[in-house]
């Protein structure tokens, strides 16, 4: 083989290497470029749906507090016709707008405390404090964090906190 035969094959090789590698370089590129917007279009579309869903997930914050909020009162307080009688509001009304199965089955819980022992306050007591985890669990799927997502401080609870 000649020099210049020799030459020529090494050019072609050279610039079916160069060719090859520069293929290969783009579609890599274009492989990450392709994913990174479907990644960019999901984190768009969770972020709409969010947006969509936020006049709800509001009311569902708001009504959940409230909720835990009267419940905490009745178990509290020996006096609380009026937390007693929003309770029921919230029972048979707004709350099963928003409520999602596991809080529904703590407020019938609740509300069968209520009406069957009202004057155990420890059971009441432990029925909101189950409430409230029930419903921090529930905003926590809904809202999609899970920083609100706690341990299950409910059955570590039995009384006031104890001082040190």
């Amino acid at each position: 083989m000649d020099a210049e035969t020799l030459r020529f094959l090494i050019t072609i090789v050279g610039a079916t290497a160069t060719f090859c590698w520069g293929l290969w370089t783009w579609r890599t590129a274009r492989r990450d470029q392709l994913q990174a917007q479907s990644q960019e279009g999901e984190r768009l579309a969770e972020a709409r749906r969010i947006e969509a869903t936020r006049p709800f997930l509001e009311k569902q914050l708001e009504l959940y507090a409230e909720a835990a909020r009267v419940c905490a009162r009745i178990a509290s307080a020996h006096d609380g016709a009026d937390a007693v009688a929003r309770f029921w509001e919230l029972y048979w009304g707004e709350l099963a707008l928003v409520e999602n199965r596991e809080v529904e089955a703590k407020m019938v819980q609740f509300g069968q405390a209520l009406q069957y022992m009202p004057e155990d306050r420890s059971e009441l007591r432990h029925r909101a404090l189950e409430l409230a985890a029930a419903c921090r669990a529930s905003l926590a799927r809904s809202w999609g964090v899970d920083a609100w997502v706690a341990p299950d401080l409910a059955s570590e609870r039995s009384g006031p906190p104890k001082r040190a």
